[in-house]
């Protein structure tokens, strides 16, 4: 039962990922059509800062929310719920608050010899708002998830993407080309929908002075803080490169190394994210209604699920990826094509942190998950350090890789002593070699058209798996047999 709700929850996350990801796919070529390639790096430097700061202001307590609903809910903890969704926002908003007043006055006096462009400090100030509103985006959409309300989370996440992309094409378009009137256009959106997400989620929740619980919230406090470390190396070890590569190398490979990435996380979180979505309130509630052999062996099956899936995504966009960034981005930006498989190897990876560590959330060890995330992050950055001069861009996402690896292993050895997830190393050789199979296939094709030789690589790679993985592995096939004989029914429903 528990199997069958990670795909419900999995599969409603997908489908909002991929709303959301097309609607990125839209974006992207406009922004990198009307940005220069520096600007486009300039974008990806403030995104990430604004990460940065948006983690230190949640204060972790984001995972409190996934950790302790399913145990108050249960009616364990002696804590009512009005006093759970009371502490958590309140706590997070006025955290959000404080972070965002700090970092728009501190950012205006940042020596310019660092900033190295006369448009940063206005666009700090200017975007300063955005973690305080993210801050609070980031407590009501973890609700949503600890109540595994997947479609709420699916509409308000898909309404909120196409709103602000409507509102920063005709803003670009109309009123301001710069990266002023796209975070502008952007903050506008964002508040709007907070706005309208909290009404829903918090009518009748009690939400009140009175209800804040000073015990609870130290303690989500005590569970959340050591995640801030967590969440800053986490974010460090995922866009940190980009500081490097912008010191070392300069703007124009930033830009490009950026395109290849983002498009990389584009498509990862059609699929990779949505497991991590939905498999974490699932197997918490799984831990403390059925204990620890049921909660092994779901962790056992979505493992070998999410490799089926996942890997066959790393292989297809490593095949097509010179294309497809080609089409999506323009020329200028297809050297970005030669990191896609380093990229999409540690994201991939990454996406299975919620799995191996599952022992480490379960008993609370966020310090655990915290040091081993901030090894991952500083190896990162030494490794960029030590690659970029040789290898330039490629170094990067070489770096990033092995980070991703070495985080993923160390976190499997630290979890396995609570509770032990075997490495799936049948699953990965299986769908590895049918991923390469396919792999080696459609790098074959080519045409003189990008796009005439981008969807007929994709459908070929598409029925080379679907052919082959259900031949070579039993569950696959048992997949694939339900969804044939779901579509029969409904088809003849109709």
């Amino acid at each position: 039962m528990s199997l069958k709700k990670l795909f419900v929850h999995t599969s409603n996350y997908t489908v909002g990922n991929l709303l959301v990801t097309l609607a990125g796919f839209i974006s992207f070529p406009i922004l990198t059509r009307l940005f220069s390639v520096e600007q486009y790096g300039l974008l990806s430097l403030i995104s990430a800062t604004l990460l940065i700061l948006t983690g230190v202001a949640k204060l972790g307590m984001q995972h409190s929310i996934i950790r302790f609903f399913g145990e108050i809910k249960a009616g364990v903890r002696g804590l009512g719920l009005q006093q759970f969704y009371t502490t958590v926002f309140l706590g997070m908003a006025g955290m959000g608050a404080l972070v965002t007043v700090l970092w728009g006055v501190s950012s205006q006096f940042i020596p310019e010899t660092w900033l190295n462009d006369g448009r940063l400090r206005f666009l700090f100030l200017l975007t300063s708002v955005l973690v305080f509103v993210r801050t609070i985006d980031s407590s009501l959409v973890n609700f949503l998830r600890a109540e595994q309300r997947t479609v709420l989370f699916n509409v308000y996440s898909v309404a909120k993407r196409y709103l602000g992309l409507g509102i920063i094409i005709v803003t670009l378009f109309f009123i301001s080309r710069d990266l002023s009137g796209f975070y502008s256009a952007t903050i506008v959106t964002e508040i709007v929908a907070v706005l309208i997400l909290g009404t829903i989620i918090l009518r009748g929740r009690g939400i009140s002075r009175e209800n804040f619980s000073s015990p609870f919230y130290r303690e989500i406090l005590l569970f959340g803080i050591p995640m801030i470390g967590y969440e800053i190396a986490g974010i460090v070890l995922s866009v940190g490169d980009r500081y490097v590569i912008q010191a070392m190398i300069g703007g124009e490979a930033l830009g490009i190394y950026s395109a290849a990435y983002n498009l990389c996380e584009y498509v990862s979180g059609i699929v990779i994210v949505a497991v991590g979505q939905a498999i974490m309130p699932i197997y918490m509630r799984l831990w403390a209604e059925q204990g620890e052999a049921e909660t092994r062996k779901f962790l056992d099956q979505s493992l070998h699920y999410y490799m089926m899936v996942g890997i066959p995504i790393l292989a297809g966009l490593s095949a097509v990826g010179p294309e497809l960034l080609s089409i999506m981005a323009s020329e200028k930006y297809r050297d970005g094509a030669a990191i896609i498989p380093y990229v999409m190897s540690g994201l991939l990876l990454d996406g299975t942190l919620a799995i191996f560590g599952a022992g480490l959330y379960i008993h609370k060890q966020t310090k655990t998950i915290m040091l081993l995330v901030v090894a991952s992050a500083a190896i990162n950055l030494v490794l960029n350090v030590i690659l970029i001069p040789y290898f330039g861009i490629k170094g990067s996402a070489i770096a990033t890789l092995i980070s991703y690896c070495f985080l993923i292993l160390l976190a499997d050895l630290a979890s396995a002593r609570r509770l032990y997830i075997p490495l799936p190393l049948k699953s990965f050789v299986t769908f590895g070699l049918i991923s390469l199979i396919m792999y080696f296939a459609v790098i074959q094709i080519s045409t003189d058209n990008q796009l005439t030789s981008l969807i007929a690589k994709m459908i070929a790679g598409v029925v080379i798996y679907i052919v082959l993985a259900p031949l070579v592995d039993e569950r696959t096939r048992a997949v694939f047999n339900k969804g044939f004989a779901k579509a029969k029914e409904v088809f003849q429903f109709k």
